[in-house]
């Protein structure tokens, strides 16, 4: 009685973990709309471990058919995630340093901020999250001694957005029809002047307001489709993960995502306040144009609820 009761639940558990791991790759090729689905589609890596137990669940009870048809949605499940861990090759030249950090409405520890600066020697900071408070602080830190030409648009809440640079930000606009502060700006980078650069805070997909986040992901898309051919990078706090379409859908006309280029795999940055300080997915990203990303690191940010990012990149 007992053989048969555990081959029993051990199906059920099989083909649970096997509609799991299909419903991640449906989640991943289609735009989020609902709530729940947009929730989901952060999981989608986390599914990876569903479908390869649906395989060794129906390996062990001999259920061949079914082993198949897991061993199918396994490996389209794999290949979703695969651009992340297989890297360009990089071309020589002296890097470009980029950080990005959200401030958790202005929270964020600056000092520990402005130390990982200083020690990546960052050419490029955008911040998000900036109080007008937070950008006073953020200014009398080494970050405004060593980049000290500033861009901001400082605001209650997470409606505040600030970029640091070394070398003057022209062409200064707000990117328009975005429920927080989007910013850009053109600035002269190592091996790579006139580099057009985003500041990028998209709305979140809070509880009730998903229609707000795909519109800001949208608007931004919109933005980027419109700007002349050239050199770009957009770094920010996208509130989306590489598993959302309307994220991807931003990587046209040669914009490409750091962690795909550069092979990193896996960098999850939030969310530090809970679950241990352990994140659970990746929304802050850097994308480019005229660059190859040679490597994508975190590091921690006391007092946000993000990890911070910082990314190199190589003008081509």
């Amino acid at each position: 009685m007992i053989g048969p009761l555990i081959r029993f639940v051990s199906l059920l558990v099989g083909w649970v973990l096997l509609a799991a791991a299909a419903i991640a790759v449906w989640l991943h090729h289609f735009p989020s709309r609902g709530e729940l689905s947009v929730y989901l589609t952060g999981a989608v890596p986390c599914a990876l471990v569903a479908a390869v137990v649906a395989v060794a669940i129906f390996a062990a009870t001999r259920r061949w058919i079914l082993l198949t048809v897991a061993m199918i949605v396994s490996t389209a499940l794999c290949y979703t995630q695969v651009p992340l861990a297989r890297a360009q090759d990089a071309p020589t030249g002296r890097p470009v340093t980029v950080v990005t950090a959200n401030m958790l409405f202005g929270g964020a520890d600056v000092d520990a901020l402005a130390r990982e600066t200083a020690t990546v020697d960052a050419d490029f900071v955008s911040v998000q999250e900036v109080t007008p408070e937070a950008l006073a602080r953020l200014r009398a830190s080494s970050i405004g001694r060593l980049l000290p030409f500033t861009f901001a648009l400082p605001g209650p809440g997470a409606a505040g957005t600030a970029m640091f640079g070394r070398t003057p930000l022209s062409g200064q606009a707000a990117i328009e029809g975005t429920a927080l502060h989007n910013l850009a700006g053109v600035i002269d980078l190592p091996g790579a002047p006139r580099t057009r650069v985003l500041a990028v805070h998209p709305g979140a997909p809070l509880p009730g307001r998903t229609t707000t986040w795909r519109s800001d992901l949208d608007r931004l898309g919109v933005y980027l489709r419109a700007l002349p051919p050239g050199r770009l990078i957009a770094a920010g706090d996208f509130n989306a993960t590489w598993d959302h379409a309307g994220y991807r859908d931003l990587l046209r006309d040669g914009i490409v995502d750091a962690t795909e280029q550069s092979g990193a795999g896996f960098q999850p940055t939030y969310p530090t306040d809970r679950l241990g300080g352990h994140p659970l997915v990746a929304i802050d990203h850097v994308i480019s144009r005229g660059f190859v990303a040679t490597s994508v690191r975190t590091f921690d940010l006391p007092g946000s609820d993000h990890r911070g990012v910082v990314v190199t990149l190589v003008p081509t």
